[in-house]
């Protein structure tokens, strides 16, 4: 009973899941994904300028409400590592020294609600959509004569990859969880482990990309057509709390 508690304890984490959508029918989720990734750079951007406590209360209030209107469930959220809040904790103790706490802890929460804010786009969000408002975003550019149709391939590609390097990783640590784990493995061996495993997915996909840009040289060069955006209510909603939550932060910030 004591062998089996460990495992599955270790199994029971929930692992970091990139780029995946909750399959949920919310207003979140219909809203279009220019709108999502336009509100998110917002208030990133507004809580990165302004880091008080005022913006990162309204803050927190905007991504509870988002987060309960998409209805994103509990096991959506990743498993932290104990060794993330020791990290956390030994800084903030070396900050309270210092006499340094309090911007401390708000770096701190700016850094998680960040991260909140890119996950619940994820979350919500399909990357075929992502791919397809890309070209609406950057749109403005062409009036200033930049490389958009270069950009947007560039962005599409690597949002396209982004599922096959998650796959490989999950395969390579399949293969290594697969072969047993002799003991405790030193801060070394670790490290070791890790190098192994990022090389091995950076020799598949450097593999895959030569096979993808040849492709692209045999089909040639192709001009990126903007699809059309899909604005509804839920999206004029979107922007007035995201503008007001930004005035809030910048004014009484």
């Amino acid at each position: 009973m004591r062998r089996g508690g460990p495992r599955r304890s270790a199994r029971s984490r929930r692992p970091l899941i990139l780029l995946r959508p909750v399959p949920r029918e919310t207003p979140v989720h219909r809203l279009w994904a220019g709108t999502k990734l336009l509100a998110a750079t917002a208030l990133a951007v507004t809580v990165a300028f302004v880091p008080t406590w005022t913006s990162l209360l309204v803050l927190c209030v905007v991504l509870a409400t988002a987060i309960v209107v998409a209805r994103i469930p509990r096991g959506a959220v990743p498993t932290v590592p104990w060794w993330v809040f020791a990290f956390v904790a030994f800084f903030g103790v070396l900050n309270a020294v210092g006499g340094g706490l309090d911007p401390y802890v708000r770096s701190v929460l700016v850094g998680v609600a960040l991260l909140v804010v890119a996950s619940l786009v994820g979350w919500t969000t399909r990357l075929s959509d992502i791919v397809d408002a890309l070209p609406v975003l950057f749109a403005p550019l062409r009036l200033l004569r930049c490389p958009v149709d270069e950009w947007v391939t560039t962005c599409t590609l690597a949002l396209r990859v982004l599922p096959t390097i998650r796959e490989e990783f999950r395969m390579v640590f399949a293969a290594r969880a697969l072969r047993g784990r002799p003991g405790v493995p030193s801060p070394r061996g670790l490290w070791h482990q890790v190098v192994d495993a990022v090389g091995a997915v950076v020799s598949v996909s450097l593999r895959r990309i030569r096979d993808l840009g040849d492709a692209l040289a045999v089909r040639g060069q192709r001009t990126v057509m903007p699809a059309r955006p899909r604005w509804g209510i839920g999206d004029l909603v979107t922007v007035v709390v995201v503008a007001a939550a930004c005035t809030v932060m910048a004014v009484w910030g």
